[in-house]
C-alpha cells in the first residue's frame, strides 16, 4: 500500500515524464544600472538615491548604481535624488530579466530654502528670474494629509537651449491616450517639496502655485503666451496643462503661469515636423549598421529627436518642420560624420548613409552656448600643428581626419568637431569669443563643451576668472594618444589671451591593436 501511494505521488508530480511540471511563471521584472554624474563637470556623483517604485539603490563613489526587481515597461521612469542637485527623472524601457543602462547627468541646485509649512514661500534663484511662489498651508504629504512643520523647497531652472539633453522624457508629448508627440522648449524647472522626515510633498487639492520658467530657447521667436507642460512620471511624458505669459526684460525675461501639481514644468509647444530619411553604414566595410541610435540636434530650435536603424541601417527621424539641426549616428563605441541639414517643409532624403568610424574609440566635441556672446568658436589643434576651426573646417577623408560640422555665428550652437583618424601625439581643443563680448562672457553665458568619446560623454564648463580681453580663449582640454590609439584626456581649464600654441610633430597617425 506505500509502494502504490509512492508511486502515485510520484506519477502526479511527473516522475515518470508524462506529466511534466508547469513552466514557472513569466517573470515580471528586470533590472537597470547606470551612473550618475555631475553635467557641470562629470565627476560622479555618490550616495545618489536612484528609485523606481519600491526598488531603490544607492550609488557608489564611482557613481555606479544596480536597481533590482523593477517592473516591466516600455518607458519606466527612474528617480535621481542626491544632495545639493536637481532631481533627475531617466526614461528607459524595463524587459524581463533584462538590465537596461542609463547615464544621467544632475545639475546643481538653483536655489533651496526651509520654512514653515503654514507660511507663504517665495523661492527665487539668484542671478535668474527662476522663482516658485507656494501658498500659506498649501502642501499636502502623498496620503493627502497636510504638511506640518518646517519644509525644504528646492528649485531648478532647465537650459534646453545650452544642454538640450537635459530634459526627462525625451520631448515626447502624449496627445492622446494612444498617440504622442513632440514638443520645442523654450525653458524649464523642476521644484522638488519635502518635509522634514524627507517625504515627498506636493500642492493639496484647490491650492495653486506660481512659477516663473526663464526663457531658454534657441528660437529667436519668443511667444508671448505659450502652453505649459508637466511631465507625468506615470507614463514617461509630457501632458498640457495651462498656460504662461511672457514678461521681463531680456536677458531676463520670463514665463510666469500658475500650477496646482509639481514635477517638472516646462513652456512648451508642440512642434510641426518633417522626417529625414537616411541609412547607417560601417565606414571599414560598407555594410549596412543595424541598430544604431540616430539623433537630431536642433540648432535653430530646442529638442533632440532620436530613432535606430533597421537591419538594412535604415532610419526615419522626425525635426521642426523649417528647422535646422545637425544629425549623427552612434553604435556601442563607434560615432558617425556629424551633417548639417534642414530648412525644409517636406522631408529630407539624404544622399548619402553616415558613416560609423571603424576605429573603436571616435571623438567628437560639441560646443553650445547662451544668446550672448552671439559668436563663441571651436578650434582643435592637431600634434601635427593642423588648426581646425572656422576657416579651414578639415576633413574626414583626408588629412587632418577632422572636420568642424558648422560654424554657427548668431548663438547657441551646436558647433560639433568630429575626429575620424588619430595622429599619435597631443590635441589642443579651445574655445574662442569672436565676438568678444562680456556682458555675459564665456563663463556666464553659460559655454558648455561635451567630450564624446564612443558614447561616454565628459563635460566641461569654464573655470573662475575670466575678464575682458584678457580672456577671450578658453583652453579646454588636451587629448593624448598613444601609438595604440589609447587616449588620455587631461583637463586644462585655463584663460589666455590668445590661441594656445603647441609645439607641433611629424605627422603619424596611430593603430589600434
Amino acid at each position: 500500500m506505500v509502494a502504490l501511494g509512492a508511486s502515485l505521488i510520484l506519477a502526479a508530480c511527473g516522475g515518470d515524464g508524462s506529466n511534466p511540471p508547469p513552466p514557472p511563471p513569466a517573470s515580471s521584472v528586470g533590472a537597470v544600472s547606470g551612473t550618475v554624474s555631475s553635467a557641470v563637470d562629470s565627476s560622479p556623483i555618490a550616495g545618489a538615491i536612484v528609485s523606481n517604485g519600491a526598488a531603490r539603490a544607492t550609488t557608489g563613489a564611482d557613481g555606479t548604481f544596480s536597481l533590482a526587481d523593477v517592473a516591466v515597461s516600455p518607458r519606466t521612469v527612474v528617480r535621481i535624488s542626491a544632495t545639493g542637485f536637481g532631481e533627475g527623472l531617466q526614461v528607459t524601457s524595463v524587459v524581463a530579466d533584462t538590465t537596461s543602462t542609463i547615464a544621467a547627468q544632475l545639475y546643481p541646485v538653483g536655489a533651496s530654502t526651509t520654512a514653515s509649512a503654514a507660511t507663504a514661500i517665495n523661492l527665487t534663484v539668484p542671478g535668474s528670474p527662476a522663482s516658485v511662489s507656494l501658498p500659506a498651508n498649501g502642501l499636502v504629504r502623498a496620503d493627502g494629509t497636510p504638511a506640518t512643520g518646517n519644509v525644504t523647497v528646492a528649485l531648478t531652472p532647465v537650459d534646453p537651449a545650452l544642454d538640450v539633453n537635459s530634459m526627462p522624457g525625451e520631448y515626447r508629448v502624449a496627445t492622446s491616450p494612444t498617440t504622442t508627440g513632440l514638443m520645442e522648449s523654450w525653458g524649464a524647472i523642476n521644484v522638488t517639496l519635502q518635509d522634514e522626515a524627507g517625504e515627498r510633498l506636493n500642492l493639496g487639492a484647490g491650492k495653486t502655485a506660481t512659477i516663473r520658467i526663464p526663457v531658454a530657447t534657441r528660437n529667436p521667436v519668443i511667444p508671448a503666451t505659450i502652453p505649459l507642460f508637466y511631465f507625468n512620471e506615470e507614463i514617461g511624458l509630457w501632458e498640457e496643462e495651462g498656460s504662461a505669459t511672457l514678461a521681463g526684460t531680456a536677458p531676463d525675461q520670463y514665463y510666469e503661469g500658475t500650477v496646482t501639481h509639481f514635477s517638472y514644468w516646462n513652456a512648451d509647444m508642440l512642434m510641426d515636423t518633417v522626417f529625414v530619411n537616411g541609412c547607417v553604414a560601417d565606414e571599414g566595410t560598407g555594410m549596412p549598421a543595424a541598430n544604431a541610435v540616430v539623433t537630431i540636434d536642433g540648432i535653430n530650435y530646442s529638442n533632440a529627436s532620436s530613432a535606430r536603424s533597421g537591419t538594412d541601417g535604415k532610419f526615419r527621424i522626425p525635426m521642426k518642420k523649417n528647422g535646422t539641426g545637425i544629425l549623427s549616428a552612434l553604435q556601442g563605441s563607434k560615432l558617425s560624420n556629424t551633417v548639417s541639414l534642414g530648412g525644409s517643409d517636406t522631408d529630407i532624403t539624404l544622399d548619402a548613409c553616415l558613416q560609423l568610424a571603424t576605429m573603436a574609440d571616435s571623438i567628437a566635441i560639441k560646443l553650445t552656448w547662451g544668446e550672448l556672446p552671439l559668436d563663441v568658436d571651436s578650434h582643435l589643434f592637431a600634434p601635427d600643428g593642423t588648426h581646425v576651426y572656422y576657416s579651414d573646417e578639415g576633413s574626414l577623408t583626408t588629412d587632418p581626419f577632422a572636420n568642424l560640422d558648422v560654424d554657427d555665428t548668431d548663438s547657441f550652437g551646436p558647433e560639433v568637431v568630429t575626429l575620424r583618424k588619430l595622429m599619435v601625439g597631443t590635441y589642443t581643443y579651445a574655445v574662442h569669443n569672436y565676438s568678444e563680448t562680456y556682458a555675459p562672457g564665456m563663463t556666464a553665458s553659460p559655454v558648455r563643451v561635451e567630450l564624446n568619446r564612443g558614447g561616454v560623454i565628459t563635460a566641461f564648463s569654464p573655470p573662475a576668472g575670466e575678464v575682458s580681453e584678457a580672456t577671450d580663449w578658453w583652453t579646454v582640454f588636451e587629448l593624448e594618444v598613444d601609438d595604440r590609439c589609447e587616449v588620455t584626456v587631461n583637463r586644462v581649464n585655463s584663460w589666455g589671451s590668445s590661441e594656445p600654441a603647441p609645439a607641433p610633430v611629424v605627422r603619424k597617425y596611430c593603430t589600434a591593436p
